[in-house]
C-alpha cells in the first residue's frame, strides 16, 4: 500500500484548488454534479431496457425458423446412426 505523505496531500490540496476554481468560473455546483449523474444512470438504464427488449423480440421472432430447422437437423442426424 503506497503511504501517504506530505506532497501527496500537497497535491491533492492543489487539484481540489484548481477543480474547485474551476467549477466557480462555470458556476457549477457539485449538486449539479450529482444531478447530471444521477439523470445520465437513469437515462442508460432506460437505454439498457429498451436494448434489452429490442434484442428479445428479435431473438424470439428468429427463433422461430431457427429452432424447428435445427430440431429437423438434430432428429436428421440421429435416424443417421
Amino acid at each position: 500500500m503506497p503511504q501517504i505523505t506530505f506532497s501527496t496531500i500537497l497535491r491533492i490540496l492543489l487539484a481540489a484548488l484548481v477543480v474547485g476554481m474551476a467549477m466557480a468560473w462555470f458556476d457549477v455546483q457539485p449538486g449539479d454534479i450529482l444531478h447530471w449523474l444521477t439523470g445520465s444512470l437513469g437515462e442508460a438504464l432506460a437505454n439498457a431496457q429498451a436494448w434489452i427488449g429490442w434484442t428479445v423480440k428479435y431473438v424470439l421472432l428468429g427463433a422461430v425458423v431457427v429452432v424447428p430447422i435445427w430440431v429437423l437437423w438434430y432428429l436428421l442426424q440421429f435416424l443417421r446412426r
